[in-house]
């Protein structure tokens, strides 16, 4: 996957075919997104699907090493949408 130059994330995303999920709610009593200062903080995330489902299982065992991959993108797709849905633009 190549990242082209551009400092409209939206863009990306688009080039990329890559789809932000809805910027999962807490389980339980933590803040999924916490800014101290200069510092951006955050905790309690996982692999959610557009859809709102997780990616459930462990490579090797129920997922073989794509569908690792996909969970592990998952989880840095669902990071960016928090940080977009606490902060604000994803541009840099």
């Amino acid at each position: 996957m190549k990242i082209m130059n551009s400092k409209n994330a939206d863009e990306q995303f688009a080039r990329l075919g890559l789809n932000l999920p809805p910027a999962p709610r807490p389980l339980g009593v933590y803040k999924p997104c916490l800014v101290d200062g200069r510092f951006l903080y955050l905790s309690g995330h996982g692999p959610v699907q557009d859809d709102k489902t997780l990616i459930i299982g462990r490579i090797g065992k129920e997922l073989d090493a794509e569908q690792g991959k996909r969970a592990a993108l998952q989880v840095g797709l669902t990071i960016l949408s928090t940080i977009r849905t606490h902060i604000g633009k994803l541009d840099t």
